[in-house]
């Protein structure tokens, strides 16, 4: 009886296997990649990033954005993505963050965990962000906030499911620190003037931010170096990197606030996309 349940049950995962269709291209296959229902065909498509040519936004080719005169201050130590902006990627973008297709949230995620693990692989024999502390040393993450205007036309941050799937991956807090409290309306339309403009005032921190650092971060051996240093490495994340002004106007905020604590906060910037 046992080896007839056991050959049952394998017959009915080949059978199921056989009929799951990847999300993205709707094709029946049984050939799937190591992305949660993304077929290997698909999956092969993913434009990764891998050779960094600005290594201040993570881009592959030269950036005019880096070398303005108002990107002399920046308080971000800087932004690596996983992936260019194709129209591949506009697709599984828009399927997941406007359409509400929720499936599209754990192959994004594992897109994000292996971004993150280059990330850090690249910068672990660097003497210049061995200075700012090492990713490997990363405190917690958090992410880019939406108004509530947005939230209730999606129903979900698309950024902070991102945030929460690579900080579940890499058993790191994460903790949502900022607020958008008016809506600024879509981006992409304006342009980088605007985008700079728009953004500068857009967010804030949420109440109580210190404190909820101390509580889920600073703790145990950390907690007698927080008393000691005074700092702490936070992880911010979004879904498309375009000219950089949402996470500059996010880490200009968080590092303010922290300052006005007395925390010295090193933030590093990760997204899933780089237009």
């Amino acid at each position: 009886m046992k080896m007839m349940r056991r050959a049952q049950l394998l017959l009915n995962w080949i059978l199921r296997r056989q009929l799951e269709t990847c999300i993205a291209c709707g094709i029946h296959t049984g050939s799937f990649s190591e992305f949660p229902g993304i077929c290997t065909s698909c999956s092969a498509q993913i434009p990764w990033i891998h050779n960094i040519r600005c290594v201040h936004c993570g881009r592959s080719t030269f950036c005019p954005d880096c070398v303005r005169p108002d990107r002399v201050v920046r308080y971000y130590v800087c932004n690596r993505s996983a992936a260019s902006y194709t129209p591949i990627m506009r697709e599984w973008i828009g399927q997941f963050k406007y359409r509400g297709n929720e499936k599209y949230g754990p192959p994004l995620g594992e897109m994000m965990h292996r971004a993150y693990q280059a990330m850090r692989h690249e910068f672990a024999g660097l003497e210049y962000f061995r200075f700012h502390r090492s990713l490997r040393s990363v405190d917690l993450v958090t992410c880019v906030p939406v108004s509530d205007t947005r939230l209730t036309e999606r129903g979900f941050n698309q950024a902070q499911i991102l945030a929460e799937e690579l900080a579940k991956r890499n058993k790191l807090p994460f903790l949502p620190l900022l607020a958008r409290p008016q809506d600024t309306g879509k981006q992409s339309f304006k342009t980088k003037k605007e985008r700079t403009d728009t953004m500068y005032n857009a967010f804030s921190v949420v109440p109580g931010m210190t404190e909820l650092i101390k509580h889920f971060v600073l703790n145990g051996d950390f907690q007698r170096k927080m008393e000691k240093h005074k700092y702490v490495t936070v992880l911010l994340v979004d879904d498309i990197y375009t000219t950089g002004s949402t996470l500059q106007a996010c880490a200009r905020v968080l590092g303010e606030k922290a300052s006005e604590e007395g925390i010295h906060m090193t933030i590093f910037c990760l997204t899933l996309a780089r237009s």
